[in-house]
């Protein structure tokens, strides 16, 4: 169930319907709020908006190669569950030739 719930990033009030609960919305609004601010405190002529946007494209940024991160880990994982299927078979192959024996 949405709810609705209120966070201030950068000074700036936001008001936002979260599926997660308002611990988590005050987290994520926690990490926006610092990264907004490094930003704006590295690069002193940087207006709100350019910071915002610099951090908007620097979690885009990470969530895209996280993405592709997962995709590898998800082509490795079939990689091994194929091979251990694989192994499994064989293991059960050789038993049976012991046990014909």
């Amino acid at each position: 169930m949405k709810q609705k719930i209120c966070v201030e990033i950068a000074g700036v009030k936001l008001s936002l319907l979260s599926e997660n609960g308002e611990e988590y919305a005050e987290r994520v609004a926690k990490t926006v709020d610092e990264a907004v601010r490094d930003v704006m405190k590295s690069q002193k002529n940087c207006s709100l908006v350019e910071a915002a946007l610099f951090c908007a494209m620097n979690f885009c940024s990470q969530g895209s190669d996280d993405s592709m991160k997962v995709r590898n880990l998800e082509t490795q994982v079939a990689l091994y569950q194929a091979n251990l299927n694989r192994m499994r078979r064989e293991n059960e192959e050789l038993r049976a030739r012991l046990n014909e024996e």
